[in-house]
């Protein structure tokens, strides 16, 4: 069919069609549009910013964004610039029935310079096949989630705008 349309001038832009067609599907996928894209291992709990300021809190809770200004909101956070998420410490502690604040998650999202991108907006994501936490959508507190068992249950705290973003683990452990 192509054959039959090509004319004269347009020979050297089929040829080039025909070989990005056979070449596409040996190329490396892109990176998924939303930062570091979903871990089938975790589920979210939350969603926020990072910190505002090197080493402070994030701001989450239950859900935080609505999708018509989510756009609007990952523009104006400058998310675009994020390289990576870097957590102030790698472990906390819990209690078993005490809830945990969302706010002793210590994350900064980082430029390529490592300079800090302040309010990048984040999941919050747990460990789906761990029984430490108590993430029974009913159950989730607005900026909190409760430890229902003792043990140790990894966080994971992404970006989720349209762009390069990042990730980084923190493990809650419960006594």
């Amino acid at each position: 069919m192509l054959a039959r349309r090509a004319r004269p001038g347009n020979a050297v832009s089929l040829a080039v069609i025909a070989a990005a067609v056979c070449v596409a599907p040996a190329l490396p996928r892109a990176q998924s549009p939303r930062g570091p894209g979903v871990n089938e291992e975790f589920g979210t709990i939350a969603e926020g910013y990072t910190s505002e300021l090197v080493g402070g809190p994030i701001e989450a809770a239950y859900r935080m964004f609505s999708a018509p200004d989510f756009a609007a909101v990952c523009a104006a956070a400058r998310a675009g610039d994020v390289r990576s998420l870097r957590a102030a410490r790698a472990r906390i502690d819990g209690r078993v029935g005490v809830p945990v604040p969302y706010t002793a998650l210590e994350v900064d999202a980082l430029d390529a310079l490592g300079v800090l991108v302040p309010k990048v907006p984040i999941a919050i994501e747990s460990e789906i096949e761990s029984g430490v936490l108590d993430v029974r959508q009913d159950h989730i507190g607005s900026d909190n989630v409760t430890p229902k068992a003792p043990g140790s249950i990894r966080l994971r705290i992404r970006t989720i705008c349209d762009a390069p973003g990042g990730e980084t683990f923190i493990t809650l452990d419960v006594k």
